[in-house]
């Protein structure tokens, strides 16, 4: 029997061991993978940590903590490889920046962002190419929809039709080489001459009435010959298909019956409020043929067209030039407000008034009765009696007290409020430092019960410091401030009708001041002074010198109350305008929009050459981009940019880098193609970094070609939230020297992040090479780190 027990015993306990072990191995597993997560986080390696916190959240699924560092981590790690796509996308490698967005994918599958850039990647990649299939537009769209299920049979059929929509005709590229003519003849035998030499196909309307006309052209190219004998012909003409043109009288109604229409959608990226959109609309109303259909989505920030190819040109044109950034301006406000009250009582005050009062007397009298009762009564005062024996105990002296005075007070307030408003063009911004008092409107009294009751109603005023302010860019970089500054305290209170209300101090300035970016403006001599002097004593004694301070008290009080304002504005985003915003475009005559192209040979294959010209935009860095534009901070947080891609959980899980490996400088975009005008950044990373603290190196550059314009701070020495500083010397001759160095007693960084954001102006038609030279990083110990520096290729056409 005690063997059977022991036997249960025993069974027991090693089916608890089988749950139990496995459990506990679990655990320490999960916090294993958990810590190194912790450890690949704070080197900004977010593959590594993406998978020790993934692996985690395997091993314990229910456990809330690894569940958050996953979820978290997911985030950061998509987001990380879909920022690095960017920048691949932009330097002009597509196959990597389809990497990085497929990656973002593989890592968080609900991040839609990433099918959407995948998508554009490959758009571009197959445009760069040359390729005109459609099998890489559909992969992507398929991207997108990946939560949506498989399309149906009809959508599939929607999506071919849709693909299978041509562009408005364009004609073939002709040839540069120029005619002469010198002819009397009709105007349909000069087309068709003509149309030999570019080898084209001439159709006419079945109305055209040809006449004999003059045509005397020297070394005159081929469109331009076509436009003028159109233009001495009273005809137009218009592409049917890319070697054949349609001749017809020039005149509104063959327009409407002959011109091709076609429908594009414009998407506006710098609109604010629905009135923005408005304004833009307007002017595309007042400036196209009044027969154009134009529609606004202000749902989707979007105007959509349906007129002719050259409208549809002209309004692209019009929406770089009206679709733009608004600049903004952050303003320092410092308000000092200092107050002194002085206070001095000094004298000697005798009692003022005395009286005399008679002292009572008292008399007792008595009365009894046959009830044997008896009652008593007192008297009091002087009697007649009594008089002939008053002396001094009958009467009571009051005299008034004195006093001796001898206070002095001085008080000294000074009170500063240092905020900084930060506002967009011609949007007022409001700034509210303080506190609200309530204060009572009116009263209401309710008869509907048996007792009246009443209800006191109360608003609520804002005291301490309000600031409204609407400031207006200029072109020459001058800002105009509609401000009004109000500061305002409670200095007591006051009873009205019963309800005690607050009494308030206020001092207001409204003004409208033009200012230039970092010009100061002081406002002063807002002063309040009260000088207040009280005698009391006894007359004429304390009237007299010197002996007044003993027969009266001298009370004097001053006070006086001084408030600043000092305003300084800076302007930390510009709405930067090129020469091609300002340029004169010829739209033809008023019979129809009619454009007319500097390169006729670009003009005639002009979907070719915009198509071209879109995907080259999208290369670079946009042009309206200004010195301080916050989409540079999708830059930050790239960790490991140059580093190829992990396909296994071990390959994430990499070594720490050693202090031996030197810190890399590089420059991206490492080349790209910009427009004269334009304005462009270069970012400048750091790779390899450990325990970086400082690095000042120059920077040589082409000052023909290129003008630095701003110098920005990345965020590989703020990533910890603590400000970095930057410093620059312009040398002179396209060099300048910059220094980004961490806080004082601060540690270095350590990992891969922007180092300086340079944004620069294309000035001149040529390419400039961007050198890194003397570079000199060092640690938080102040001892150098070997670095090695590459450069970049820009060309401005």
């Amino acid at each position: 029997m005690a063997s059977f027990k022991s036997t249960i015993l025993l069974s027991l306990l090693c089916g608890t061991l089988t749950f139990v072990v496995p459990s506990l191995s679990h655990a320490q597993n999960a916090a294993k993978w958990d810590k190194r997560g912790r450890e690949a986080e704070s080197h900004a390696d977010f593959d590594a940590a993406f998978e020790a916190y993934r692996q985690a959240h395997l091993l314990k699924p229910k456990d809330l903590r690894y569940r958050t560092g996953y979820e978290r981590m997911r985030f950061q790690a998509a987001n990380a490889h879909l920022d690095r796509g960017r920048v691949l996308r932009q330097s002009g490698d597509f196959s990597g920046a389809m990497t990085e967005f497929a990656r973002a994918l593989q890592i968080d599958r609900g991040n839609q962002s990433a099918a959407q850039e995948l998508l554009t990647a490959q758009k571009s990649r197959d445009a760069a190419h040359g390729n005109t299939s459609t099998e890489a537009e559909t992969d992507g769209r398929r991207a997108t929809s990946t939560q949506a299920g498989p399309d149906t049979a009809r959508q599939k059929r929607v999506r071919r039709d849709i693909d299978s929509l041509d562009s408005p005709v364009e004609l073939k590229p002709m040839s540069n080489d120029s005619i002469t003519m010198h002819a009397v003849e009709d105007s349909k035998f000069l087309y068709q001459a003509i149309g030999k030499i570019a080898g084209l196909n001439v159709l006419f309307d079945a109305d055209y009435v040809s006449k004999r006309i003059p045509l005397d052209l020297t070394d005159v190219s081929v469109p331009n010959a076509l436009r003028i004998l159109g233009k001495i012909s009273g005809t137009f003409w218009s592409p049917l298909t890319e070697n054949t043109i349609f001749v017809a009288q020039n005149n509104r109604q063959k327009h409407t019956d002959n011109d091709d229409l076609a429908i594009e959608t414009f998407y506006l990226t710098n609109v604010s409020q629905l009135n923005d959109a408005n304004e833009v609309m307007t002017a595309l109303r007042n400036l196209l043929d009044p027969s154009t259909k134009v529609f606004l989505l202000a749902s989707q920030n979007a105007i959509v067209l349906r007129a002719t190819p050259g409208e549809l040109l002209l309004v692209e044109k019009l929406m770089d030039d009206l679709d733009r950034t608004r600049a903004e301006v952050v303003v320092d406000v410092a308000v000092l407000e200092v107050s002194r009250d002085l206070e001095r009582n000094l004298g000697i005050t005798l009692p003022t008034s005395f009286s005399v009062t008679a002292q009572a007397s008292n008399a007792n009298a008595s009365s009894s009765s046959s009830s044997s009762s008896s009652s008593s009564s007192s008297t009091s005062g002087i009697t007649l009696n009594t008089l002939a024996n008053v002396n001094a105990t009958n009467f009571a002296v009051t005299m008034s007290s004195a006093s001796v005075n001898a206070l002095l007070s001085d008080s000294d307030t000074r009170v500063l409020q240092n905020p900084r408003v930060r506002a967009s063009d011609g949007q007022m911004a409001t700034l509210k430092i303080g506190s609200k008092i309530p204060v009572a409107t009116g009263s209401t009294t309710s008869t509907l019960t048996s007792t009246a009751t009443s209800t006191t109603q109360f608003t609520y005023v804002d005291v301490g410091v309000n600031i409204e302010m609407t400031p207006t860019v200029h072109l020459d970089r001058q800002v105009s401030l509609k401000m009004k500054i109000e500061v305002s305290s409670q200095t007591g209170t006051s009873t009205i009708s019963g309800v005690s209300e607050p009494i308030i101090s206020q001092r207001v300035v409204q003004q409208v001041i033009q200012l230039k970016d970092g010009e100061p403006s002081l406002l002063a001599g807002l002063v309040q002074q009260s000088d207040t002097k009280s005698v009391s004593g006894t007359p004429g004694l304390g009237e007299i010198p010197f002996l007044k301070y003993f027969f009266s008290s001298q009370d004097k009080v001053q006070q006086k109350d001084e408030i600043v304002f000092l305003l300084i504005p800076h302007i930390v985003r510009e709405s930067l305008l090129s020469d091609e915003n300002t340029r004169i475009i010829d739209s033809g005559t008023s019979q129809g929009i009619e454009l007319r192209r500097r390169n006729m040979n670009d003009g005639f294959a002009s979907k070719d050459g915009l198509a071209d010209g879109k995907a080259t935009v999208l290369n670079i860095t946009s042009q309206s981009t200004s010195a301080a534009n916050a989409a540079s901070a999708m830059i930050g947080q790239l960790a490991a940019q140059a580093r190829p891609l992990a396909a296994t959980a071990d390959d994430h899980v990499a070594a720490p880098k050693t202090s031996m490996d030197p810190v890399t400088f590089s420059l991206l975009p490492t080349a790209g193609d910009q427009t004269l005008g334009s304005t462009f950044q270069v970012v400048v990373m750091a790779s390899h970094a450990v325990d970086l603290f400082s690095a000042p190196f120059q920077l040589k550059f082409d000052s023909r070609v290129l003008s630095l314009v701003g110098v920005d701070s990345g965020e590989l020495f703020g990533r910890d939230g603590q400000p970095a500083a930057l410093m620059q010397r312009d040398s002179g001759d396209g060099g300048i020297s910059i220094s980004a160095a961490r806080p004082p007693n601060a540690h270095g960084v350590t990992g891969d992040g922007s180092l300086v954001i340079l944004t620069f102006k294309a000035i001149g038609r040529g390419d400039s090479t961007l050198f890194l030279t003397d570079l000199n990083a060092t640690d938080s110990k102040h001892v150098s780190l070997p670095a090695a520096g590459t450069q970049a290729v820009v060309h401005v056409q």
